[in-house]
């Protein structure tokens, strides 16, 4: 693959890396999670797979290691990672969680689209096998969403913190919830407190395929990231068309909770909006499960995705997912993805 060029819309193939870049010859690399070590620097790179995957760099440019299977519980998937103060905090999909175990009839939990519930755990050292699990979110089932690809955003309310957690995927998209401190339950009262962030239709689909949202606060904008259309090949072993796979959609909002709008100024939630920063180009197809490190390395923001690489003569997509990461640009007041030679100095941290 060449490794800086430019697609139509002027975005960039992701950064190069030294040695082998993650993948799924090995482990899958499906929703990837990045996170740096505080204590040494050392990256970690979490992925979707049976039972997850972990995948280490010193730094963003590699080489990357193969460290093996994370052991998670439940073959739980789309794996995300936070810092709060001295602990990391991981939530993991568990797709097939029973819900007539806590009293849901509805015979709809026993669909892969509402079948899914979230897990938390805790660790000091982000190594293998030294996560403490704190069980399910107990996030109400409803037919709105699924429950499923969680974020974790750590805002300071008035003096005091706030833990929100994006999850949700298809039906009507994102939804917040608010999450105990430390953030390893839900708060008291939280499930009368969700509130909808986001649901972006794409042109074939009126399902809203919409999911893997990252909220990040950058200078006075809280930006919400999120996957738009189909990550996968359909069941029948085919993709749909490139208008309706994996895109990356951004919408910001002066408040955490609500009033997300696109650069137009169509609001997210109700009306289909969002702003594409990154889509199918060149010989990247369906990038998407994003989230945003801002990292000294790189010098400030990046965005890290997976994608599925693309044969430009043959018009076909491989069978593997890849990690990426790109710089973002902010100048504008809207994050853009941009190569290497593009990226501006960012202000100290």
């Amino acid at each position: 693959m060449s490794e800086h060029v430019l697609g139509q819309d002027g975005w960039p193939a992701p950064e190069a890396m030294k040695g082998t870049i993650p993948n799924n010859a090995i482990a899958q690399t499906l929703d990837p999670a990045l996170i740096r070590r505080q204590s040494d620097s050392k990256l970690f790179l979490y992925t979707t797979g049976k039972n997850g995957s972990l995948w280490t760099a010193d730094s963003l440019y590699g080489p990357w290691t193969h460290e093996g299977t994370a052991k998670f519980r439940e073959y739980g998937g789309a794996p995300s990672i936070h810092q709060v103060d001295d602990t990391y905090y991981l939530y993991i999909n568990n797709h097939e969680f029973d819900y007539s175990t806590v009293g849901v009839t509805d015979p709809a939990i026993h669909t892969w689209q509402h079948n899914s519930s979230l897990l938390a755990a805790s660790s000091k050292t982000l190594e293998i096998g030294d996560w403490e699990w704190h069980g399910r979110l107990e996030i109400d089932w409803a037919k709105k969403y699924n429950i499923l690809d969680a974020a974790l955003l750590t805002v300071d309310d008035g003096g005091k913190r706030q833990n929100l957690l994006s999850f949700g995927s298809y039906q009507q998209g994102i939804f917040q919830i608010p999450l105990a401190d430390p953030p390893v339950r839900i708060a008291d009262g939280a499930n009368a407190d969700t509130t909808h962030l986001a649901n972006n239709q794409t042109k074939a689909f009126d399902t809203g395929p919409t999911e893997g949202a990252y909220v990040f606060k950058w200078d006075d904008w809280y930006y919400m990231f999120f996957s738009s259309g189909r990550c996968c090949k359909q069941q029948d072993g085919h993709w749909v068309d490139r208008g309706d796979v994996y895109k990356v959609m951004v919408c910001r909002s002066k408040q955490p909770r609500t009033g997300y709008v696109d650069d137009k100024g169509v609001d997210c939630a109700n009306n289909s909006g969002g702003k594409e920063i990154l889509g199918t180009h060149n010989d990247i197809w369906a990038p998407g499960g994003q989230g945003i490190l801002v990292d000294d390395e790189a010098g400030g923001p990046v965005i890290y995705y997976h994608y599925v690489p693309y044969d430009v003569q043959t018009k076909t997509p491989a069978n593997e997912f890849r990690f990426g990461w790109n710089k973002l640009d902010f100048s504008s007041g809207w994050p853009a993805v941009v190569k290497q030679s593009q990226s501006r100095k960012y202000r100290k941290f």
